[in-house]
């Protein structure tokens, strides 16, 4: 039997990575390793900034069945290291009829039904009632959840990334990992300093898991897109605050999402998929104008009292999978090497992920429902399969 360096090697410390180190130390592993190409709780990839949606909405049971451990996930840890990390704000989902919003809005109080998630539906009136700062004309299709909020993605890592060092896991930052050699009881892992070998291997890395796992017969292409938020200081404060305005989302022709004042003294906006499509190496640190100016605009129509002067902007990158959904399992005749591919949009749960995912390293399986996301299905192994976004 090969002898190992360490029992587990994490690609990866941002919010999944972090979360999965955590959990393997939790799950009595003493001796593992995080690898991280740049500093700990760097901007470059997607588990930055303040805040997160989270709910129990989605499109698909799939989701569905995973969301509530998702939460109970989020508050464990805050009972564990006293940082509240899950913010539950109450939410407001707005779908406008005659669009596609109209059978999104539909298609999620299904699966809230179908998990037995409490939420109240009306129209324009129960919007107008509850959330006056709104403004629409416009039918629309008005879900309010008592459970939505926000994950503070940042401190949610930094959390992880604490607890997981307090039980004896090393962080190595600034070490990228050029390539995984699978051998048959261990896998080597190759970085620009020297290799590693390790019993098993959690790839967490995000838009650069392509490169990672190429030595280990990953063969599907991960899409990068580039995504922009702005916060945007509103000329009501009061209006704007947790306690009396919700996290949103709203569902017309272009899918917006915002959260309240967090973070910093501003509200913050953002649009789902605005289809740029960059790499690591080409994706641009610096906002859009016009994309800018979109997210105002869309304030200013429809919440004018948050519709302040700009505080800042920023951009981030999804990481999406053919059919952009999760990737959770074992790479396809490389039992040893686990991956968490969160498709763009898994921050919410990321906690839960790690846990999984230390679940398939040390006991080989999951407690969880994760078979939707296996790696073997056919948006992965199907060269002919069609990305279900536009390229």
């Amino acid at each position: 039997m090969t002898t190992a360096d360490v029992q587990t090697v994490v690609v990866g410390a941002g919010a999944i990575g972090s979360a999965a180190a955590y959990w393997l130390a939790e799950r009595g592993q003493t001796d593992v390793v995080v690898l991280e190409q740049y500093e700990l709780g760097h901007g470059n990839g997607a588990s930055q900034d303040h805040s997160r949606a989270i709910r129990h909405s989605y499109h698909d049971n799939a989701y569905g069945r995973l969301t509530q451990a998702a939460y109970d996930n989020w508050d464990r840890l805050a009972q564990e290291s006293g940082q509240a990390v899950l913010l539950r704000t109450g939410g407001v989902e707005i779908g406008l009829r005659g669009t596609t919003g109209e059978e999104m809005i539909a298609r999620y109080r299904k699966i809230l039904d179908d998990q037995g998630h409490p939420y109240e539906k009306g129209d324009n009136a129960l919007l107008a009632e509850r959330y006056p700062q709104w403004h629409v004309t416009e039918p629309a299709e008005v879900t309010l959840q008592p459970d939505m909020g926000l994950v503070d993605i940042g401190k949610a890592g930094q959390t992880h990334r604490a607890l997981a060092a307090a039980r004896g896991v090393t962080f190595r930052p600034r070490t990228a990992v050029t390539r995984l050699e699978s051998l048959d009881d261990a896998v080597r892992v190759h970085t620009g300093s020297g290799s590693l070998l390790a019993r098993h291997v959690v790839v967490a890395a995000g838009a650069w898991s392509d490169g990672v796992l190429a030595g280990v017969g990953q063969t599907w292409r991960t899409t990068v897109s580039q995504e922009q938020v702005c916060y945007f200081v509103p000329k009501d404060l009061r209006r704007f605050t947790p306690d009396v305005f919700p996290v949103w989302g709203w569902y017309g022709p272009t899918l917006f999402y915002g959260f309240p004042i967090y973070g910093e003294v501003a509200v913050k906006i953002a649009r789902d998929m605005s289809g740029r499509f960059v790499t690591p190496e080409t994706r641009s640190f610096d906002p859009l104008p016009e994309e800018t100016e979109l997210l105002a605009g869309f304030l200013r129509e429809r919440l004018p009292d948050a519709a302040g002067f700009e505080l800042y902007g920023k951009t981030c990158i999804y990481d999406m999978p053919p059919d952009r959904n999760f990737v959770l399992d074992t790479m396809p005749g490389h039992p040893r090497v686990v991956v968490g591919i969160g498709a763009g949009h898994a921050a919410k749960f990321a906690g839960l992920f790690g846990e999984i995912l230390s679940e398939l390293v040390v006991a080989g399986r999951s407690r969880y429902p994760i078979a939707p996301f296996t790696a073997a299905r056919p948006a992965l192994t199907d060269p002919a399969f069609t990305p279900v976004f536009a390229l």
